[in-house]
């Protein structure tokens, strides 16, 4: 097993180097409970836990540690000064989270160095999403403890480079590289592995599963899509997010408009716009969990080789036929 793996086999806990990514809608405490649970490693999205399936932040963190007495990690999207009260409600989370004995923290957008110090204080690893070299350098730099490499084969907000670029161009970095995006199946995950990742996350193929609370229709959507019905829109967040494309989606098109345009392009706008854009998004794939009617569906690459709708343990035993060497 290459040293990296094991660091983050070390670092989450888990048994097999599979991530179930934090997803909105998706990350249901039955799902990140079943992942870790069947060897992997379930992270939980703190707005769909609470928001979307209407559970109290601490309840819900002790629902999953009823369900599995493996570990589990929790997301946060970092806003900066955009919106106080996200962040006073994400501080708020993140004290529960470590007094519920979290020990592993996925951070995402912003700067995660007030994450890292508090984290550090409490013997809990972070990780953080990253698109691209000059960010991946400057997170480890501010003292993460992998990095959750996110390609453009992913769902949802995607990468702009492949997962074999980011191998090239972060191969003297000695912390942990996670693949996220384009993993459906056991081969897909081997090459991941072989390429010199530490592990993957996949969020799409977990969507389809028995224990994620979507839609029948989502689900049957992924198993059913190729790799070209997948489409990008900036529509969802203000970069490029992965989806099915279906009616719904492309009415209007896939991109924003001039306003919206002139804002994303001004570093003081761009984080209300996006936020702006998020809340939108939200309200349109929150739909999604429970209407069969509303086809907005987040999705990566990988959709093509998946299949059919299983359990979460019959997935993760595919993955752990897999020889990690």
């Amino acid at each position: 097993m290459q040293k990296s793996t094991q660091q983050f086999l070390k670092d989450t806990g888990a048994k097999i180097p599979v991530v179930c990514g934090p997803m909105y809608p998706g990350s249901n405490p039955e799902l990140v409970a079943a992942a870790s649970d069947a060897g992997g490693f379930g992270v939980v999205q703190p707005v769909a836990l609470t928001s979307l399936y209407g559970h109290d932040f601490r309840e819900g963190l002790q629902l999953i540690k009823k369900l599995t007495n493996r570990p589990f990690g929790v997301n946060f999207t970092i806003f900066g000064g955009a919106n106080k009260k996200y962040h006073e409600q994400m501080q708020k989370w993140m004290e529960i989270s470590i007094d519920e004995g979290v020990k592993f923290f996925l951070t995402s957008l912003g700067k995660p160095h007030e994450i890292v110090k508090i984290a550090k204080q409490n013997d809990i690893k972070v990780y953080h999403d990253v698109p691209n070299k000059k960010v991946a350098l400057a997170m480890r730099d501010a003292g993460v403890d992998g990095l959750n490499c996110i390609n453009w084969r992913g769902g949802g907000q995607t990468g702009i480079q492949s997962a074999e670029q980011f191998i090239e161009d972060l191969s003297d970095i000695d912390i942990p590289l996670v693949c996220a995006g384009g993993i459906g199946n056991a081969n897909d995950f081997q090459k991941a592995l072989d390429m010199g990742y530490a592990g993957v996350q996949m969020g799409t193929r977990f969507l389809a599963t028995k224990e994620c609370i979507i839609t029948n229709s989502y689900k049957q959507a992924i198993v059913d899509s190729t790799e070209e019905d997948i489409v990008w829109t900036n529509k969802v967040a203000g970069n490029n997010s992965s989806v099915i494309k279906t009616a719904d989606v492309m009415k209007g098109g896939l991109r924003t408009g001039p306003v919206i345009n002139y804002m994303l392009r001004r570093p003081k706008l761009k984080k209300y716009a996006r936020m702006y854009l998020m809340s939108k998004g939200l309200k349109n794939y929150s739909k999604t969990t429970f209407d069969d009617s509303v086809q907005f569906w987040q999705a990566g690459k990988g959709v093509g080789n998946i299949n059919s709708v299983e359990s979460v343990a019959d997935v993760m035993k595919e993955f752990s036929g897999v020889a990690i060497s």
